[in-house]
């Protein structure tokens, strides 16, 4: 772990490198996380961290961090409570009583994010329906699954969507966005013209949610 400092204030940071063409920077609970490629110098990395300093520095003292004994769902936090059992769970107004066969607060969350996600998904198909309907789209497979890197995905291949069960941890317009962003790379593969033109006749107001969505980090 590195520290940088700028006018009395520091962060610390953690460079990853790896085989990979794009330069990323993630803030994570109490440092920022860079990957990067392997050729890339030291030197680079701190003057972006530098360019960036007072907002990295602003994110890392603004992030909340659940704790164990928290969970939080659909931008809503309660009371955790778990006991060993068959997996299943129980929302009483500000506690989720939950029972998983390990006392692992962290997969035993993750089973409750992926069904909350389903059942979220359920309950917004009728209107994605209507929306896909109007842009001669059809619908496709979900497959979900907890990611570190990304919110959702599109295979082309196989022909489903893959969303990030953390969804289910903040606001559902989010999830809305990232169901309709992916459905339009089944209709353009690509982040062109296109791509944006069939996503602007889905969501009006997705520019804003992306802005905002691209800032979170997934913890």
């Amino acid at each position: 772990m590195n520290i940088l400092e700028k006018n009395g204030k520091t962060i610390k940071y953690h460079i990853e490198r790896k085989k990979i063409k794009h330069t990323y920077i993630r803030v994570k609970s109490d440092y920022v996380h860079i990957t990067t490629n392997q050729k890339v110098k030291d030197h680079l990395i701190i003057n972006l961290l530098n360019e960036r300093f007072f907002d990295l520095y602003d994110k890392l003292n603004q992030k909340q961090v659940i704790k164990d004994h928290e969970i939080r769902l659909w931008q809503q936090t309660y009371e955790f409570h778990l006991e060993p059992g068959k997996f299943e769970y129980q929302i009483s107004e500000n506690h989720v009583y939950c029972k998983y066969p390990k006392l692992n607060a962290v997969e035993a969350k993750k089973a409750i994010y992926k069904e909350e996600i389903k059942m979220m998904v359920d309950y917004l198909r009728p209107q994605i329906l209507n929306t896909l309907h109007q842009v001669d789209i059809d619908e496709l497979t979900y497959k979900y699954k907890y990611l570190k890197s990304k919110f959702g995905s599109y295979h082309r291949r196989h022909q489903d969507i893959t969303l990030n069960t953390f969804l289910a941890t903040i606001d559902p317009i989010y999830l809305e966005y990232v169901i309709y962003h992916e459905y339009a790379h089944h209709k353009v593969f690509n982040h062109s013209k296109a791509f944006y033109d069939v996503l602007d006749q889905m969501m009006i107001n997705h520019k804003k949610i992306q802005k905002t969505l691209k800032k979170m980090e997934i913890i």
